[in-house]
């Protein structure tokens, strides 16, 4: 069975092509990751789901993500 590769995605803002491990645009600085921004509290376990690049909100929560809080999206 072949490995499945993970595939790199440009940069939403300026279209830069990332390094593999990298979690910021290394020429504009916006988020290669869209996560969801909802934080741990005494009240909830916090959500870290990794969205799709075009949700604004989170897909498993309803809060925002970092590419909408960034004005990406």
């Amino acid at each position: 069975m072949a490995e499945k590769k993970e595939e790199l995605e440009p940069c939403i803002r300026c279209g830069n092509m990332p390094e593999k491990d990298d979690k910021y645009c290394i020429r504009c600085g916006a988020p290669l990751i869209n996560r969801c921004t909802k934080k741990r509290s005494p009240l909830h376990k916090g959500c870290s789901k990794i969205n799709r690049r075009d949700a604004a909100f989170c897909a498993a929560c309803g809060s925002p993500t970092v590419f909408r809080e960034a004005g990406l999206i």
